[in-house]
C-alpha cells in the first residue's frame, strides 16, 4: 500500500486527528469515502465508454469487410451467369444423363465382412446360456 507500514499509517492518522478534530473527522471520512465513490464511477463510466466505442469501430470494420466480400460474390455469380449463357448452358442434356449420381447411403467400411465372419465364430463357440432351475409358473 504505496510502500507505508503500520508504523506510518499509525502516524498519520494521528496527525489527521490532531489538525482535523475528532468533532469534523467523520465529516472528513465522509467526504473522502463519497469522492472515491464518484471518481470510481466516472473511471467505471469513461472505461465502458471507450469499450463501446472501440466495439464500435470494430464492429463497423467487419460490417465492411462482410460487405466487400458480399459484393464480390455478387460480381463472381453474375460473370459465371453470363459465362454459362455464353456457352450455351453449364451442363448440355447428354453430359447430364452419362454423369452417375452419387449414392445417399454411406459405403460399409471395408471391415466389416472380416468383423461378421469373426461375430459369428464367436457365437459359434460360446455355449448355450444354462437353463434357470426356478420353478415355472402356471401360465408357461
Amino acid at each position: 500500500m504505496l510502500g507505508l507500514g503500520w508504523g506510518e499509517i499509525a502516524l498519520i492518522a494521528a496527525l489527521v486527528l490532531v489538525f482535523v478534530g475528532p468533532a469534523d473527522l467523520p465529516k472528513l471520512l465522509r467526504f473522502l469515502g463519497r469522492s472515491y465513490g464518484k471518481l470510481r464511477r466516472a473511471s467505471d463510466d469513461l472505461r465502458r465508454t471507450f469499450t463501446l466505442e472501440v466495439d464500435k469501430v470494430d464492429a463497423e470494420a467487419r460490417a465492411e469487410e462482410i460487405q466487400r466480400r458480399r459484393e464480390a460474390l455478387l460480381a463472381r455469380r453474375k460473370e459465371e451467369a453470363e459465362r454459362i449463357k455464353k456457352d450455351g448452358g453449364a451442363f448440355p442434356r447428354a453430359e447430364r444423363s452419362a454423369t452417375p449420381t452419387p449414392s445417399t447411403e454411406p459405403e460399409p467400411p471395408e471391415h466389416t465382412a472380416a468383423a461378421e465372419a469373426a461375430l459369428d465364430k464367436l457365437k459359434q463357440k460360446a455355449p448355450a446360456p444354462p437353463e434357470s432351475d426356478a420353478p415355472k409358473s402356471e401360465g408357461e
